[in-house]
């Protein structure tokens, strides 16, 4: 087990109702649904969340792990609970994504949601093996390039955050390269440290232990400016690839038939929660950059996001099944 790992589970350990996946149907608690299983970066941002809005002197807020089917399972679940304002969806890129990959879509991400808060991102670190004979973003994409066919890059899995983006960049910097899906983040890293493939786009803070015992080569970041963490690694655009970015990305939604006047309250509450220094120096301990803002601000970046997987599906030539 790596460092990262166990932190994120001593973290867990530490905040209230942690490992407890449960439906709530008190109407005095406010339900945190979360897509994913205990222990893992979303999973400590919305327990981290539900204990600052709990000892704020409202009511109760509970977390709802509800993971399976692609986040879809959640989603649903989100949909059919009631729209009062106490039911919240923690979302990420595949919220947007799963609709996409699905004949028949069980919700639209834009349409049946109202966005609350955009909580946290974590930037994508393009990593490759030592094997690989670059030192540069640039070297990486000659030697790309010139070795058509033979390399290969992984990710967290079809239509993940990591697939999408690197698809994005195989585009923008003209090279092609053989993708290898594993069945989630840790898989797919541990096989690039294995030697298994040659690069892969993978969230900054998985990494760094591999980064820092030269296990691993980082070549660029996919936030707007550096990360703290790996000040001497360039953004893509200081590297050489404008206009590139990647990362992963939680916010909150609620039901769309939700009041506007309740979603407010949402937003004013889960800002304060979010501008707590404590849960800031937390999140930041776990490679989360915490973001808020109001809804409207996270509606468009959801409607940017949008438009950016649907041309990177399109570029990976990915089908709804």
């Amino acid at each position: 087990m790596n460092a990262s790992r166990r932190q994120l589970l001593a973290m867990g350990a530490l905040l209230p109702f942690a490992g407890a996946t449960r439906v709530y149907a008190n109407p005095g608690h406010l339900r945190i649904l979360v897509p994913y299983a205990p222990g893992g970066a979303a999973d400590t941002l919305a327990r981290a969340l539900a204990e600052r809005l709990s000892s704020s002197g409202g009511s109760a807020a509970l977390v709802d792990n509800r993971p399976g089917g692609g986040t879809v399972i959640a989603t649903q679940a989100a949909l059919q609970a009631p729209a009062d304002g106490q039911t919240l969806l923690l979302i990420g890129a595949s919220f947007l994504v799963q609709p996409r990959l699905l004949v028949k879509a069980p919700y639209d991400a834009l349409k049946d949601f109202d966005p609350v808060i955009l909580c946290a991102s974590n930037a994508h670190l393009l990593a490759v093996h030592p094997s690989v004979p670059v030192g540069s973003l640039r070297d990486f994409i000659a030697w790309a390039r010139a070795n058509t066919g033979k390399g290969a890059y992984a990710s967290f899995g079809r239509g993940s955050s990591g697939h999408l983006g690197f698809e994005l960049l195989k585009k923008k910097a003209g090279f092609d390269m053989l993708h290898v899906p594993y069945k989630g983040g840790a898989p797919a890293l541990q096989a690039l440290v294995g030697g298994e493939v040659s690069a892969m786009l993978t969230d900054l803070p998985q990494a760094l232990p591999f980064v820092r015992s030269g296990k691993l080569k980082a070549l660029a970041v996919g936030s707007v400016q550096r990360d703290m963490s790996l000040p001497e690694v360039p953004t893509f655009p200081e590297a050489g690839v404008l206009g590139f970015e990647s990362e992963s990305w939680f916010g909150l939604t609620v039901r769309r038939a939700t009041a506007k006047e309740q979603v407010r309250e949402l937003n004013a509450s889960a800002a304060s929660a979010l501008a707590a220094p404590e849960l800031v120096k937390s999140m930041n301990t776990i490679g989360l950059r915490v973001v808020g803002g109001e809804p409207q601000a996270f509606r468009s970046y959801l409607e940017r996001e949008d438009a950016r997987l649907k041309e990177a599906l399109r570029l990976a030539q990915i089908e709804p099944e």
